[in-house]
């Protein structure tokens, strides 16, 4: 081969050679900045994965800052009751004012039948005493012959005016009241008057505790008070109340139904709004609702609270507590 031809193909080979090179270069080059391209890609990806998740968990808190899981034992331990909504019955009525005062068939003064001398006499004051017990023996001035007395009813010795060895005199010698029925005095002024009428029902607070009763007679006024006295006879056999108490007493003058209603101790504020607060297995959800009519015991719902939904009525404060505590704490 000449020498020339041999110095052309070398040259040709290392071009070749050069070529090549400079391909696999550019390659490589390519495949980096392709690869530096990628990276902040899967690195806004995962961020943008992790924000979603972040939201998705404040969402959930969202949701559910207005309810709260309690266990069974723990609601009857804290007293939460619940109810079913459903229909109801809105009273009208007039709201008067009064005391509670001793039924006059409850008080019973014992005296002797005949002057004598005190023989035996049993009760002290304080003493409850059934109806035809024995109380006292009186032994006759005149006869010289001992008598019992029974109690004519059954009560509590409030006073005792005699002892063993002494005359019987002008006063009692026990006095024994039964306050199983009180009456309920409520003063009823002029422009009240025409809607008032035996037997209407009448629903009384005393210290905070309620008691339901009916108009048993009404007293007209006089000279010196126009307004009338209606009375009620209350049944105070659990003996919660006593004379003198002051009353605040709601007579119910007309009633209508309506088609929703619940136990005002069951309406709370929460967050500036009237709620419920629903029951739905463990959880107990706020509900806002719409507010209609309402009496001493019941409010009309308008909205926001279904037929048959169980609804908490006792300590629903408790929960409406525990909400607005877990509300300051997501707060902050």
């Amino acid at each position: 081969m000449k020498p020339n031809l041999q110095i052309q193909l070398l040259s040709a080979l290392l071009l070749s050679l050069s070529l090549i090179g400079a391909t696999a270069q550019a390659a490589d080059a390519d495949a980096h900045a392709d690869h530096d391209h990628e990276l902040p890609t899967v690195e806004l990806a995962e961020e943008m994965h992790a924000d979603e998740e972040h939201s998705e968990e404040e969402h959930a808190e969202e949701e559910h800052a207005d309810s709260v899981v309690i266990e069974p034992g723990m609601a009857r331990q804290a007293g939460i009751t619940t109810a079913m909504a459903g229909t109801g019955v809105i009273r009208e009525a007039i709201t008067v004012y009064g005391t509670t005062a001793m039924n006059p068939q409850g008080i019973s003064e014992i005296r002797a039948r005949f002057p004598g001398l005190v023989v035996a006499i049993s009760p002290e004051v304080g003493d409850l005493v059934s109806a035809g017990d024995t109380i006292a023996e009186i032994e006759s001035n005149e006869s010289l012959q001992r008598y019992r007395i029974q109690s004519p009813i059954s009560g509590r010795v409030v006073s005792r005016n005699a002892n063993p060895g002494e005359t019987t005199g002008e006063q009692p010698l026990l006095t024994i009241i039964n306050y199983d029925r009180l009456w309920a005095e409520l003063t009823i002024f002029p422009s009240n008057a025409r809607h008032i009428q035996p037997g209407q029902e009448v629903i009384m607070e005393a210290d905070g505790e309620l008691m339901r009763g009916s108009i048993s007679h009404i007293l007209p006024g006089s000279s010196e008070s126009p307004a009338v006295l209606a009375r009620v006879t209350l049944d105070n056999s659990d003996g919660r109340w006593t004379p003198g108490l002051l009353l605040q007493a709601d007579i119910t003058i007309a009633q209508v139904e309506v088609a929703l209603a619940v136990d005002n101790r069951a309406i709370q504020s929460f967050e500036d709004n009237p709620v419920v607060f629903v029951q739905e297995g463990d959880t107990y959800a706020s509900r806002p609702v719409t507010l209609g009519r309402k009496d001493a015991e019941q409010t009309e719902i308008l909205s926001g609270l279904e037929p048959g939904e169980l609804y908490v009525v006792e300590n629903s404060y408790l929960i409406k507590a525990d909400l607005e505590k877990s509300s300051a704490e997501h707060a902050h």
